[in-house]
């Protein structure tokens, strides 16, 4: 194959390395981006450069031919290895989704016919959270300012959004647990995440639990409260206030199983966290909760099968990313977010697909 071929103003790469090293939210989001690209050029080689905890995530996406792992713990040694086999693969094409030090090392002296990134809007982003003056003209989901990285090669977004890939074996496994939970199989299946890297992104426990409790009252739920073993603790807590109807599935699974359980469900109720970016890649209806961050940012549902519950306050955002605390110390972007709001968010999705 002939390494670039020019078709006008676009170009026609044949190997094309992309590299998002996390987490698991902004590596899904890639996801719209690796798969238009492998449909426009089929023939082209795609390699993905992930952290190896992440690894499973994109192992069966059908639009990847090499999923490359990086081991945190390596350090330097391990990056700068990791750069020379990368270099003697002599890509024509890097896309950098990741644009931290990492990846620019990475990118740096490759040897690659282009280097390619995106506008991480940086100064609008700063002046939005310090000085609360929006400069954003336009709302720009990030997954579509990823593409970019490709403007010049003809790719366009497919509109399919998300896409983590499941193997069939694994949605029999976790289809087949949900009756031995307690699942009788009458009334829809809602899963609450109330994890989330940061504390101020982090909706009430009590509140979750309450949410609960009325829609298994009024919808005739199973609840399921799930996260990653960091969770554990939180997500029995709420399960324990939650009631009868309600049981925690929290650390039980992989990252597939979970997308899985997630496709499993009728609905999802998260906070900006990464299970609501897996469960819309599953096409499962969310609703999300959503304090220190705006639409601005990026980071909301994608589609019209969400749902965010919010309030205007003159504080947010404070951040782009998360914080540990509340900066103005009273965290009403979560606590005057009430349980009837949520449940009634949620309610308006399943009476939409019947549910």
């Amino acid at each position: 194959m002939q390494k670039l071929l020019f078709l006008g103003m676009s170009e026609k790469p044949g190997k094309i390395l992309v590299i998002r090293m996390s987490s698991i939210g902004d590596i899904i989001l890639t996801t719209p981006l690796v798969r238009c690209l492998k449909n426009r050029y089929p023939e082209t080689e795609i390699t993905f450069v992930i952290k190896e905890q992440f690894a499973e995530l994109l192992s069966h996406s059908p639009y990847i031919d090499r999923l490359v792992p990086f081991g945190s713990k390596t350090g330097f040694a391990g990056l700068r290895s990791l750069k020379k086999k990368l270099r003697a693969e002599k890509y024509d094409l890097v896309i950098d989704i990741h644009k931290n030090l990492r990846s620019l090392y990475l990118r740096t002296f490759i040897g690659a016919g282009k280097v390619r990134g995106y506008s991480k809007q940086i100064v609008r982003r700063t002046v939005l959270i310090w000085l609360r003056i929006n400069l954003f003209k336009k709302i720009k989901p990030v997954f579509l300012r990823y593409f970019e990285s490709v403007r010049n090669f003809d790719v366009a977004y497919d509109g399919a959004g998300t896409e983590i890939t499941v193997p069939a074996h694994i949605s029999s496994y976790v289809n087949g647990i949900l009756p031995k939970a307690g699942y009788a199989g009458s009334g829809p299946v809602i899963i609450l995440c109330p994890g989330a890297t940061y504390f101020n992104k982090k909706w009430l426990p009590e509140r979750f639990a309450e949410t609960a409790r009325i829609l298994a009252g009024s919808k005739n739920a199973f609840i399921i409260i799930h996260g990653g073993k960091g969770d554990e603790q939180l997500c029995e807590s709420i399960a324990m206030q939650a009631g009868p109807k309600t049981i925690n599935m929290a650390g039980k699974f992989t990252l597939l199983e979970t997308a899985a359980l997630l496709k499993s469900a009728s609905l999802v109720i998260a906070n900006d966290s990464g299970l609501l970016h897996l469960a819309q890649s599953q096409k499962t209806p969310v609703t999300g909760i959503y304090g220190a961050t705006v639409r601005e940012l990026g980071f909301f549902p994608m589609d019209e099968e969400s749902a965010v519950v919010e309030i205007p306050l003159y504080c947010r955002p404070c951040t782009h990313k998360g914080l540990d605390r509340c900066p103005e110390k009273h965290f009403r972007c979560m606590k005057d977010i009430t349980a009837d709001s949520v449940a009634a968010a949620a309610t308006e999705l399943l009476d939409k697909r019947g549910g």
